[in-house]
């Protein structure tokens, strides 16, 4: 797989335990699509995505609570409410 030179460079400003995130965030993306039936597509964008969430995230912790219910979402987002219902 070859990466845009933005995309390499914004992965190479990362530390190696942010490399090492981001590349556990694409393998587990690839996975599951492979999982699911169907091949990876568009890479490039998977990284991109992957380098965003470690850097507005960090690298995910170690936390042995949070592994241990594998049904709990990782990340939560806040439901959309118009100015009107608030």
């Amino acid at each position: 797989m070859k990466l845009s030179s933005h995309a390499l460079r914004a992965l190479q400003e990362l530390d190696e335990t942010g490399r090492e995130a981001v590349e556990q965030i694409v393998r587990a993306h690839i996975r599951a699509c492979r999982l699911n039936g169907f091949q990876p597509e568009n890479l490039e964008r998977v990284y991109q995505e992957a380098i965003e969430i470690i850097r507005l995230e960090g690298p995910p912790k170690k936390d042995p609570m949070i592994a241990a219910n594998k049904y709990e979402p990782t990340r939560r987002y806040e439901q959309y409410r118009s100015p009107r219902a608030l």
